[in-house]
């Protein structure tokens, strides 16, 4: 039984490891929101942008 236990707890902590595109999307993001700081920015129109460019789509 211990066995199932942590091959469950090692099986969750993969799927909920971000990946590396989900790192780039929080660090991009992140620098949009702070060089915009006295513009209201739609949190989602932040992190589409975020996501061009981690994906290499920004122009």
């Amino acid at each position: 039984m211990a066995i199932l236990i942590g091959a469950g707890m090692v099986a969750g902590a993969i799927l909920l490891r971000p990946s590396p595109f989900q790192e780039c999307v929080a660090i991009i993001s992140a620098d949009i929101v702070h060089q915009n700081l006295t513009a209201t920015l739609d949190p989602r129109d932040v992190e589409v942008e975020a996501a061009k460019v981690c994906s290499g789509a920004a122009l």
